[in-house]
């Protein structure tokens, strides 16, 4: 593994590590690399703290919660214009200290710095939620419960996870065999959705799955926009085709998640179990668990396939988190602007910035704009959060 590789390895283990997600393998590995590393010292630049005191204070308010530490070793001491941290606590503070190194664009979780946000007011604006609405071939609408978070597909009815009857009002809704039906969720929507074959569909913000009640043809056939994560049910007779963008993902029963919407430069299909089969017209590739594919949705280009891909970031999502491994700001903010329902305006010209971290899916905007703001690479100023008037914006500055 070259340096600025490796480097960027331990700068995500070390955000995993002061969220709290990190898996045993995980911290096993950044153990691993403190020990290897245990006789050099660590050099920070003194452009990150002013003063040992200060760097100390931004340390050890995030070290607090999870380390008994009342002070850096007295040895510690100023030395070519940078700080020289002691051990025990070396790791930990090198898993804050990572996120400041090489380009300084890691953001992480701290109490003590408190960023400038602009024009915050009383009013935040609160995450997305379960919200979903179906409708039929017929023009039928239905509004799903924001209460519920999934539906089933069953025979000739439909139902939540919670065994309830969803329809018009409280009277079952009689669905045609065959008849096509469409799930859309809005902007700062999800909802989870259950086919008539057991397949599982997760959707996120801003998509569409239209897919037909029952899967009667010698296939089982659904078109998306947007991104969802599929949990394909096991059939050998009747392969699961989706169709998104220029292409088609061709499954029998596999783990997978497709990013398909019409505002980003590429579709991408990541595969997490089994195997599936994109079809690009008259190109054909096969994927394996931990590989990706990229079609850019303006071109019509080939097929890039990604070898190296962390299948954990791809549905983060899904799973309640945003999470950036060197993604370009604005890319970034469309995804805060889906899932939060805001228009975002660039002020500056931020196309060559990138992020590192994770951060909540279910904080208000406020709280994970303020996480950005720590890079001290992008600025923000939250306008007409109310809507009152005109749609609430984000204005994004250097």
């Amino acid at each position: 593994m070259e340096h600025s590789e490796e480097l960027q390895r331990y700068r995500y283990l070390a955000s995993k590590w002061l969220d709290h997600s990190i898996t045993e393998d995980e911290l096993r590995e950044f153990n691993d690399w403190y020990n290897t590393n245990l006789e050099t010292p660590l050099n920070i630049p003194s452009s990150f703290a002013a003063t040992e005191q200060v760097l100390e204070a931004r340390i050890l308010q995030k070290l607090n919660d999870t380390l008994e530490v009342n002070a850096i070793t007295e040895d510690s001491k100023y030395k070519n214009g940078s700080i020289k941290i002691g051990w025990p606590i070396r790791i930990a503070i090198a898993a804050s200290i990572l996120i400041a190194l090489g380009t300084g664009l890691w953001f992480y979780q701290s109490q003590t710095i408190a960023p400038q946000l602009q024009g915050v007011t009383h009013t935040d604006i609160s995450p997305g939620k379960n919200t979903a609405m179906l409708t039929f071939s017929n023009g039928a609408v239905i509004q799903l419960s924001d209460k519920r978070k999934a539906v089933f597909v069953t025979h000739n009815k439909l139902t939540y996870n919670d065994g309830s009857v969803a329809g018009l009002g409280s009277q079952d809704r009689n669905i045609a065999a065959s008849e096509l039906i469409t799930a859309v969720t809005p902007k700062g929507g999800t909802y989870q959705v259950i086919l008539s074959d057991g397949t599982r569909v997760w959707l996120n913000a801003d998509s569409k799955l239209s897919f037909p009640s029952q899967f009667t043809s010698n296939k089982r056939e659904v078109s998306l926009s947007g991104e969802a994560y599929f949990e394909v049910a096991k059939n050998k007779a009747k392969p699961f085709v989706v169709n998104y963008g220029r292409a088609e993902v061709e499954v029998l029963g596999t783990h997978f998640n497709i990013m398909a919407y019409k505002d980003e430069t590429a579709s991408k299909v990541t595969l997490l179990e089994g195997a599936v089969k994109i079809n690009n017209g008259a190109e054909k590739v096969v994927l394996k668990p931990g590989q990706q594919a990229e079609i850019s949705e303006r071109t019509g280009q080939a097929i890039i396939l990604n070898n190296e891909i962390d299948t954990e970031q791809a549905v983060a999502w899904k799973d309640g988190y945003f999470m950036f491994a060197n993604e370009p700001v604005e890319s970034i903010m469309r995804k805060i602007e889906r899932w939060y329902d805001v228009s975002i305006v660039y002020q500056d010209n931020l196309q060559d910035k990138a992020l590192w971290g994770t951060v909540s899916r279910y904080k208000n905007v406020s709280e994970v704009l303020k996480r950005l703001e720590l890079t001290g690479v992008v600025r923000f100023k939250m306008d007409n959060l109310n809507g009152k008037g005109k749609e609430r914006r984000i204005i994004v500055m250097k």
